[in-house]
């Protein structure tokens, strides 16, 4: 226990002799973290339409049964993979004109059901945030339209249409910088650690006595300038 709290206390000391390094260090790249976020990351903006998935029965109220429910979540899931399929973003880019490949469109979705719910959120992730409003509200369109191909009965129902966002989504400014300090204070401690376990000057005549059970024959004492 003695030889742990020694370690500890030797350690801790180092830590206070360059504490001012260390500081300077996290300083330096948490700003380059931040410097990186704002000047060489893009923004994206992420715009989300959310979809209830129904029977548009007329008298599906009144006859709708607990397994009626289930099959209805388990279609969330279902649609939340047809809404990525190649059929659908096929669907979308012919509607809007865009320019693009079917796997780029892709890259650009993401669904996410709402729980054990009927609801799905389409959600469409760009640097451009019109094309990425446009997006979502044509994607919801276009699963409309592949539901009928399937079923023969359109089941997907607009609930909220997409808005343009009016702030990207990434990067998270705060996490970054948060990262960047963490990341800082680990590898300025790190730094020091090196630092002071490669240098083998000596700078405690105890290191002489007690590390190296060397005995000390003198010692140069440290004296004020007579100036």
């Amino acid at each position: 226990m003695n030889e742990e709290t020694i370690d500890l206390s030797k350690l801790w000391l180092m830590i206070r002799k360059k504490i001012g390094l260390i500081i300077v260090l996290t300083l330096l790249i948490t700003m380059f973290a931040g410097i990186f976020t704002f000047f060489f990351v893009e923004p994206e903006y992420r715009s989300t339409v959310a979809v209830f998935i129904s029977d548009e029965r007329k008298d599906a109220a009144a006859s709708e049964t607990i397994n009626d429910i289930n099959m209805y979540q388990k279609l969330v899931d279902t649609y939340a993979e047809i809404a990525k399929s190649r059929t659908v973003a096929e669907d979308v880019i012919k509607n809007l004109g865009e320019e693009m490949t079917v796997g780029e469109l892709q890259s650009m979705i993401s669904t996410s059901p709402k729980g054990n719910t009927q609801f799905l959120n389409l959600s469409v992730t760009s640097t451009d945030r019109e094309l990425s409003y446009k997006m979502a509200n044509q994607m919801a369109r276009s699963l409309k339209v592949v539901s009928r191909e399937l079923r023969g009965a359109d089941i997907v129902q607009i609930l909220d249409p997409a808005n343009v966002p009016m702030s990207p989504s990434s990067p998270n400014v705060q996490l970054n910088l948060a990262i960047g300090f963490v990341l800082g204070m680990m590898i300025s401690v790190f730094l020091v650690f090196i630092l002071e376990f490669m240098d083998k000057t000596v700078k405690d005549p105890d290191f002489i006595t007690n590390d190296l059970n060397l005995p000390l024959l003198a010692a140069i004492p440290l004296t004020e300038d007579p100036q």
